[in-house]
């Protein structure tokens, strides 16, 4: 142990007195009674900091570090490299090229992502953080202090010669130099904004707003425009190597922010503007509060409160609680006894996680260059970015890691999602601006049409379908995300969530899931295209994609296999299968037969007296290999029998787990909840599944907050369910008593 301190004790002073010949800060007489203070660099500075980079290296591969702590002890980063930076950012010479590579050397091990602690998936009873406070703070300083301004514009200044040079001409130093500066940027947009209140102190606050501030300071800098043009070029040979790092600093760039958020912002600088989205804040978050008071007031003491009694419990083991609400007086046993627990918070910073509560991008200009991202990403690299990664990906290319996986996913859903809406919005421009190119008739004046009129407007009729094959593509059309667009993407996407499945790796599973809804709800758009090339492409997927029943099968076990995940799991998984069974059921609809291909049941082998075999007889090897080999059958495809897999209290049991959350649910998950209720009860007539007793507990304490639910179309849709519900289960109450009984225990062959 004492060997231990001797050696720490021996590398900190290592580091202070290599860190003190670096230079420092002198006061100098600029003007006539003016001083300020100048950094001056020491005479072996260029040595030194060669030195320090050396030492980092020595210890690279060693799980305990001594000289990277030392350096943040003795903030060489704010007191040294920084100066070091802004002192030769106007300096064209040589010199000054090789002082801003080497404080790059050093920042960049100094700021390398954070491997995160190795935790159990499931283990709810950890609440510590994802990774080590101390360095999280450490590098959020880092952070912080490298946001200021002149210091990205000298480190760009490092990529004008190596990227000048043709890829055949350059040198390793060129390609080292090009790795290091999108490795420093790679690593600052992987810092994460600290999550603070709006009472902390003002380098908190700053901390808690450094990844919009970093986004601006990419496209001040230009650094945008040079990722996107890597990002296109990615299947040049030049281009190739760096496209891993451009898909995570994207990932960092979009976690935290919906491509809806994104859609609504606007591109124009109007000053109005501001004055109307901070109305629509204002307007949201009085909602919020009032909803939260609406909660709040259903549980509130009255004027009366004071002069109520004490409640005295006795329970079966003899413990005494007492309870000094008035609620406690018509109350159940039950919920006197939960008022006085604290809440749960187990595992709640992992789910939060998982969920993406915390919003990253809050300013306008964040968000007018995050739209400027996602217009230009999509008109200029999409197709080029993500083809090359599904070529990697299926050729299992070693520089893709599992960590990969997640990003592509990721940021390949959150694309699309910004595509359909920017679709949806050109297509809505398109119809608008054509219903005012026809003249409107005076509704004071008879109107007469002559035979020449309804002659043209018979013709006219019969060209409608040729006008819209031959008017001009859409400002964002499907071929800006042809590449996805593509049966080797589905399976791509199917084959990595059955294996995340298995896996149990639910982060993962989630990601998938929602690329995977992205991808089936913009080939079901495109199957309404007015181009005949658009339909017949998304028919041939749609026919591919439903003709395995494996893959049908896999949304049924995503639902039944959820236990402890998190809730934006759920959500993700109730949303996928809502428009999977709604998309489903209306291809085979417009199909008159639909085959599915299914594996076929092999024959067990009967036992049997073994006979005497002639050794002169050889076996056959082909009928062996043949028996081995897995056989498939082609089914006829009837949707009411694929939809009676989620005529299952399991699958009504994981719905009301979600439910149980009705007072925060967004209204398109409620929408989809009581979609898949109206189907099993109403459609397909399977009441039972309801008539039991968590079901209709939820229901009834649905009922009774009522009065506090948003009055959203949504909800009084849910509410108009649960009435019809219970309404239901009485009628047949009356027909049948034992029902009573049956309420209480799970008969799934029940009726």
């Amino acid at each position: 142990m004492e060997d231990d301190d001797a050696i720490l004790q021996q590398n900190r002073n290592y580091i202070l007195a290599t860190c003190t010949a670096l230079g420092g800060f002198e006061e100098k007489e600029i003007k006539p009674g003016v001083i300020e203070q100048i950094y001056t660099l020491g005479d072996e500075a260029l040595g030194c900091l060669k030195d320090l980079k050396k030492a980092i290296r020595a210890e690279s591969n060693s799980p305990f570090k001594t000289f990277l702590p030392a350096l943040a002890d003795f903030s060489v980063l704010e007191n040294d490299l920084i100066p070091i930076i802004k002192l030769h950012a106007t300096d064209p010479s040589e010199i000054a090229e090789r002082f801003i590579l080497a404080c790059v050397e050093l920042l960049v091990p100094m700021t390398w992502p954070l491997e995160q602690q190795k935790q159990n998936a499931n283990d709810d009873d950890d609440e510590e953080d994802e990774y080590d406070p101390n360095l999280l703070n450490r590098y959020r300083r880092y952070k912080l202090a490298l946001l200021q301004p002149g210091l990205f514009e000298a480190v760009m200044r490092l990529l004008v010669g190596p990227m000048s040079t043709p890829y055949h001409e350059r040198s390793m130093r060129d390609q080292i130099v090009i790795r290091l500066v999108l490795y420093l940027f790679r690593n600052l947009s992987a810092i994460p904004d600290l999550n603070a209140s709006q009472a902390a102190s003002e380098e908190t606050l700053q901390m808690a707003s450094m990844q919009e501030k970093l986004l601006v300071r990419f496209c001040e800098t230009e650094l945008m425009d040079l990722l996107l043009v890597i990002a296109s070029n990615s299947a040049e040979q030049d281009a190739a190597e760096w496209n891993v790092i451009v898909l995570e600093i994207l990932y960092n760039l979009l976690q935290g922010v919906s491509a809806r958020e994104v859609f609504h912002s606007s591109l124009s600088a109007d000053h109005d503007r501001p004055n109307r989205v901070r109305s629509d804040k204002l307007d949201a978050l009085l909602k919020v509060e009032n909803d939260v008071k609406r909660l709040k007031i259903r549980s509130a003491p009255s004027r009366h409160q004071r002069f109520g009694g004490s409640y005295a419990i006795k329970s079966w083991d003899g413990e005494t609680r007492v309870s000094h609400k008035q609620d406690s007086a018509y109350l159940a046993l039950g919920d006197i006894i939960d008022n006085n627990k604290k809440p749960d918070r187990r595992g709640l910073k992992r789910k939060e996680r998982e969920e993406g509560l915390r919003k990253t991008y809050t300013t306008l200009v964040a968000m007018r260059n995050l739209k400027q991202l996602a217009q230009s990403f999509l008109k200029n690299s999409f197709n080029a970015f993500y083809l090359n990664f599904i070529k990697e990906i299926a050729r299992e290319d070693k520089k893709i890691t599992e960590k990969d996986h997640v990003r592509f996913y990721h940021t390949m859903a959150w694309f699309l999602e910004y595509f359909s809406l920017e679709h949806a919005a050109a297509a809505k421009e398109r119809q608008q601006g054509q219903q005012k190119q026809i003249n409107p008739i005076d509704s004071n004046k008879l109107f007469l049409p002559t035979r020449e009129a309804m002659e043209a407007l018979a013709t006219s009729e019969n060209t409608d379908a040729e006008k819209q094959q031959n008017q001009e593509p859409l400002s964002y059309d499907y071929d800006l995300v042809a590449s996805v667009m593509d049966l080797r993407a589905f399976l791509l996407c199917i084959r990595r969530l059955t294996a995340v499945t298995e896996e149990k790796n639910w982060r993962e599973v989630r990601v998938t899931a929602n690329c995977f809804k992205q991808l089936v709800v913009t080939v079901s758009a495109m199957s309404s295209a007015p181009q005949e090339e658009f339909r017949d492409v998304a028919e041939y997927i749609q026919s591919n994609i439903y003709h395995e029943q494996s893959t049908l099968d896999l949304f049924t076990k995503l639902i039944c296999k959820y236990t402890t995940q998190s809730l934006g799991y759920l959500k993700t998984v109730v949303e996928l299968t809502h428009v999977m069974l709604k998309l489903l059921e209306h291809y085979s609809s417009k199909n008159q037969f639909m085959f599915v291909r299914k594996k076929a049941k092999k024959k067990r082998k009967e036992a049997s007296v073994p006979e005497e075999r002639d050794p002169n007889l050889v076996s056959e090897p082909e009928d062996e290999e043949r028996e081995e080999n897995v056989a498939y059958r082609q089914h006829v495809f009837k949707f009411d029998q694929f939809e009676k897999k989620y005529l299952r209290y399991d699958v009504v049991r994981v719905y009301c787990m979600l439910l149980e959350h009705f007072e925060v649910l967004e209204p398109h998950i409620i929408h989809c909840i009581t979609s898949l209720f109206h189907r099993i009860m109403v459609r397909r007539k399977n009441e039972q599944i309801f008539f039991k007793l968590p079901v209709l507990e939820l229901f009834n304490r649905i009922l009774a907050y009522e009065n506090s639910l948003s009055k959203t179309p949504e909800n009084m849709e849910l509410l108009r369910f649960i009435r019809y519900c219970i309404h239901q289960f009485f009628k047949r109450l009356e027909e049948y008593p034992p029902l009573f009984m049956e309420v209480l225990f799970h008969n799934p062959k029940s009726k």
